[in-house]
């Protein structure tokens, strides 16, 4: 339920994903149907699915939870290109929260003067 609140409120998310085919922690296959559920609710999806053969040493390093990716790394790779797909998006966030219904409470996630504020009611 709450992927469903967070995308009517705001679809200006891009998810990356590298991802283990042979993730011990995670199946492949739970991340591509993760991945697959947030391409239908229109946000901007892309999973990297490693195998042996993406292998490099470098930025790939192995097939572990993780891949052993240099967070580093990620970022130089990945942030340019997000940055660069963001600038040509017309932000439509207008409030500075959002509320997550969980049982007979409320929880809202409020920005106040640079600093997300916990509410529950």
């Amino acid at each position: 339920d709450h992927l469903i609140l967070q995308s009517q409120k705001n679809k200006n998310i891009i998810y990356v994903s590298y991802h283990s085919d042979k993730d011990p922690l995670t199946p492949a296959n739970f991340k591509q149907q993760t991945m697959q559920i947030l391409k239908i609710l229109g946000y901007d999806v892309s999973l990297n699915l490693i195998d042996e053969n993406k292998i490099d040493g470098k930025f790939i390093k192995n097939l572990d939870h993780g891949c052993g990716i240099p967070d580093k790394a990620l970022f130089r790779k990945e942030l340019p290109l997000m940055l660069e797909k963001l600038q040509k998006r017309k932000s439509l966030m207008q409030e500075n929260s959002i509320s997550y219904p969980c049982g007979n409470k409320v929880f809202t996630f409020k920005d106040v003067e640079n600093q997300l504020k916990l509410i529950i009611n």
